[in-house]
């Protein structure tokens, strides 16, 4: 076989029940479903031929052709228990496959709650693979702890009378423990031990960080805070159309710079941003639904939304509670749509959404609380920056 034309198939499994945290694989982790940093890792290596998820849920269906990945068949009920191994549901898939003429030489198992994989990881591990002529492939991360057996029969892994440095350590003494982020098995292995390990086994060491799975609630706010503290997952990540279906904007402090100019009459005047014209006519004309979500009572506020023809609900208390009567009125789903936030009042509607996005000058709680914190303060062109630099999008010229 020539190892440089083998065709790779990744499965990723994910079913849509957890014991430790309902719908973990599609549950929002740093600005996406869960499932989603899994399937794009997927798609970024171009030696993987083809990508299936398998799973026994719709919704995990959905979120999967969302983001480019087709379930092309429905996992049965009685492989999609909470004691279900994975192997079988890896064979079920290449069985499936297989039935409709398509055949894999490996299958690379990419396991959903071991999310962040730095880029390139993926295709590091094929070309190891490939190049020590192995069978399979574990993923592993270096463990530097020390060792007890029992406390029955306490024994140390070391020579606890001459403690060694950590980072002294030799390397034929070090262990090293599978994180679950990647396996990739000769199809014929697979086949034949129904194990994902056979034959030559090589181990595909990967960064501490990189190694976190997730399987409670602590686990996701753990990996959360890693995620967003690297470069690579988030600094300049973008989202796209397909993941977010409606935008909603607080008012002041947001679409303004949060001052108020009164006359001596007493009435109030408050200065936006030109540039955010453009911004929500380029988020209209990519089909998002906007909506600008308000505690002013003032007119001035109401006069704006008409003036850029987004929807205006004011005279609002419990921004969380309005917000999910919003979702509820006009049928979006709040785990893919993004609040624009700056003051304290703010923090229970951005708990409920999957994008919380705070401007640059607003509360510190806000943007401890935000997904993503703009560049632009409130009224300095918010709006086109989400527009622009979050989504990505450019303004499309209209022709007769």
């Amino acid at each position: 076989m020539n190892d440089a034309k083998m065709r790779y198939l990744a499965i990723i499994p994910a079913r849509g029940g957890s014991v430790g945290v309902p719908g973990k694989n599609i549950r929002p982790l740093v600005g996406k479903p869960m499932l989603a940093w899994t399937i794009e890792h997927a798609l970024e290596c171009s030696q993987i031929g083809r990508i299936v998820v398998s799973t026994d849920s719709p919704a995990v269906a959905a979120v999967a052709e969302n983001y480019g990945v087709k379930c092309p068949h429905l996992r049965p009920a009685h492989l999609a228990q909470d004691d279900t191994a994975t192997e079988p549901v890896l064979l079920h898939v290449v069985e499936q496959l297989e039935s409709e003429g398509y055949t894999s030489d490996a299958v690379v198992l990419l396991q959903p709650t071991s999310p962040f994989r730095r880029k390139g990881r993926l295709a590091e591990a094929v070309r190891q693979f490939e190049s020590e002529g192995a069978d399979s492939l574990v993923s592993v991360c270096s463990d530097h702890s020390f060792f007890w057996t029992t406390p029955e029969r306490p024994q140390a892994s070391y020579n606890f009378m001459e403690r060694p440095l950590r980072q002294n350590i030799p390397d034929h003494e070090r262990r090293y423990r599978e994180n679950g982020s990647i396996y990739i098995t000769r199809t014929k292995i697979l086949q034949s031990l129904r194990n994902r390990l056979g034959g030559k086994i090589t181990m595909f060491v990967m960064d501490e960080d990189e190694s976190h799975q997730v399987d409670t609630r602590t686990d996701f706010a753990i990996l959360e805070q890693i995620m967003m503290a690297s470069k690579a997952p988030t600094a300049s990540v973008k989202l796209s159309r397909r993941d977010v279906d409606a935008i909603v904007f607080d008012f002041d402090g947001v679409l303004t710079d949060n001052r108020v100019y009164v006359d001596q009459d007493g009435r109030e005047v408050v200065a936006c941003n030109r540039a955010d014209g453009m911004g929500f006519e380029m988020l209209r004309q990519a089909g998002l639904q906007l909506f600008i979500l308000s505690k002013e009572t003032n007119p001035v506020v109401a006069a704006r939304g008409r003036k850029v023809d987004v929807p205006v609900i004011q005279n609002v208390h419990d921004k969380g509670q309005a917000l999910e009567a919003l979702a509820r009125d006009n049928a979006f789903d709040l785990s893919r749509a993004i609040y624009v936030a700056n003051d304290l009042n703010d923090l229970p509607a951005m708990s409920r959404v999957a994008y919380a996005i705070a401007v640059a000058d607003a509360h510190a709680a806000v943007h401890a609380a935000a997904w993503r914190v703009l560049s632009r303060a409130g009224g300095d062109g918010v709006v086109r920056e989400i527009a622009e630099d979050v989504l990505g999008l450019a303004w499309q010229q209209q022709t007769e």
